[in-house]
């Protein structure tokens, strides 16, 4: 038989055991709930391993690239270009004939003639009747052609243009005072000058043009005064 004072022991040493066992763990419930109050999210953390926790790192999101647009060069202003002048359509050649120096004017219908110089206007009328040339005839159904004068203190400018009214339409009457530069009469048609049913059928310039010198009555190349 086994002694009681061997049984005590035994009993005194698995009680010693039981309480010790009991002690660590509440020490590990403590230890887990203390756990659970310090995480904020309210994670397990393995207490029993004794490891730490991990400590979250923060990620900082990249700085948005700030793109600088490039500075637009607005491109060289082009010059206006310029119109150029329109060309003076009227033909100045020379001719002679009835012993006179004289200028040929070829111009289109719509053309407005001016005087080369400033002067005085006076306007003679004449008509071709039966071959015969007429001034103040004023005879019914017969064109009437005008003989037009700018005279200035040292020229004399006599133009022959085409019939009135017909031919041309006079801009200026007997006795204005015309600037250089001033309409004289505009062409309505192509017709030609009064010399080619005068003097030469020939002719086709719708002017013909007599120049003097003033107060001797010398003749003047009239060429050089209408060419431009």
């Amino acid at each position: 038989m086994r002694d009681e004072r061997d049984i005590r022991p035994l009993g005194q040493t698995l009680g010693s055991a039981a309480l010790g066992l009991g002690l660590g763990l509440g020490i590990l419930g403590i230890g887990f709930l203390v756990s659970r109050m310090a995480l904020p999210d309210g994670s397990i953390v393995a207490a029993s391993t004794g490891a730490p926790s991990p400590t979250p790192v923060a990620t900082t999101p990249p700085a948005p690239t700030r793109v600088t647009p490039a500075p637009t060069t607005a491109p060289p202003a082009m010059p206006t270009p310029t119109p150029a002048p329109t060309a003076d359509p009227m033909v100045v050649t020379a001719y002679s004939g009835q012993g006179i120096q004289l200028a040929a004017l070829t111009i289109p219908a719509g053309y407005t003639v001016t005087s080369p110089i400033g002067g005085t206007v006076s306007i003679d009328v004449y008509q071709y009747i039966g071959g015969e040339i007429r001034t103040g005839a004023n005879a019914a159904g017969e064109p009437s052609f005008p003989y037009i004068f700018v005279r200035s203190a040292s020229r004399e400018i006599k133009l022959r243009p085409a019939a009135i009214d017909r031919d041309i339409q006079l801009l200026v009457k007997d006795g204005d005072t015309n600037a250089a530069g001033a309409p004289l009469f505009k062409t309505i048609t192509t017709a030609p000058s009064s010399w080619a049913a005068f003097y030469d059928r020939g002719v086709t310039a719708q002017v013909m043009v007599s120049v003097t010198a003033r107060p001797s009555g010398v003749e003047v190349d009239p060429v050089p005064v209408f060419k431009k």
